[in-house]
């Protein structure tokens, strides 16, 4: 399986990656390290997943060549409009160097063997769609995420659910401590809710100065809880520390699934909202529903 949207290190050992110059999903990249990848559309089937409605839900294979650290490109199924610097895409090709797939209206730049090149793919990608303090996606790119699970998951028939979070404390932190302090905590706790989201299409962001944003795709409620609840276990376990000075925030998390919740972004985010306020209410470092 690819690994999706890391640091530029992840390119240390010069492994064939993808990156996307042009498109809805600009500046994501994936780290090709498999034997069979499929590049659609659908998160839910596709392993390099490009977010353009003129792009298939399994739309191409990118294969191991014979060479064990190269890759084929092959269409998947007929009729898949595909070239490659141009020139359409008949049966299959081997991938070189700076080679680049047009799919839909996207374009993606195959890149192997060349550190400056991934270093700058890796710098992109923050710049683009990373949040400074916490390391999560920013508010945008989260949005449009939202928005395309939401449509994979009523495609597939599948459960969603979202999970709104915010810091119980932290004005007593900026009071007794300052304002650095409560920075601090603000990006390790995006840090906690991003460790817990690397795979399965979660994704997360900074909704606001001090509240955070989850999608949880193919989780139901039940399940949800059980990730919000670990959420807050970890932060209430946690000793954040700076300058020799230790606080122990906690968090409220709320949350909502599709479809009994809503259907639309808007219907689940204001529904998990409602729900982290009920925990709010409740006294805090609690999850509620």
């Amino acid at each position: 399986m690819p690994i999706r949207e890391k640091e530029a290190a992840i390119f240390a050992d010069e492994r064939p990656h993808l990156i996307v110059l042009r498109g809805p999903s600009l500046g994501d990249f994936f780290a090709l390290d498999g034997d069979a990848l499929v590049l659609g559309s659908d998160p839910f089937l596709a392993d390099v997943v490009v977010r353009d409605v003129e792009v298939s839900p399994k739309h191409a294979w990118i294969v191991r060549g014979p060479e064990l650290e190269s890759y084929v490109l092959r269409g998947l199924g007929a009729g898949e409009d595909i070239t490659v610097n141009g020139e359409v895409l008949e049966g299959e090709r081997a991938l070189s160097d700076g080679d680049r797939i047009f799919v839909g209206d996207s374009v993606l730049e195959y890149s192997h063997g060349d550190p400056v090149r991934a270093d700058f793919h890796g710098a992109l990608h923050r710049l683009v769609s990373r949040d400074y303090l916490t390391g999560l996606l920013v508010k945008n790119r989260f949005d449009a995420e939202f928005e395309h699970a939401l449509e994979a998951a009523s495609s597939a028939g599948q459960p969603l659910s979202v999970l709104m979070t915010d810091i119980d404390n932290l004005k007593k932190v900026n009071d007794a401590h300052g304002h650095l302090l409560g920075e601090y905590v603000v990006g390790e706790i995006g840090r906690i809710i991003g460790g817990l989201h690397e795979e399965g299409g979660r994704q997360a962001t900074r909704f606001g100065g001090d509240e955070y944003q989850t999608i949880l795709p193919g989780l139901p409620k039940d399940e949800a809880l059980e990730v919000a609840e670990e959420i807050r276990r970890r932060v209430e376990d946690h000793n954040f520390e700076e300058q020799d000075v230790t606080v122990h925030p906690t968090l409220s998390l709320g949350v909502a699934t599709y479809p009994e919740d809503g259907e639309t972004r808007a219907a689940l985010t204001r529904t998990a909202d409602e729900a982290l306020y009920r925990a709010k209410r409740a006294g805090g470092n609690t999850v509620s529903e």
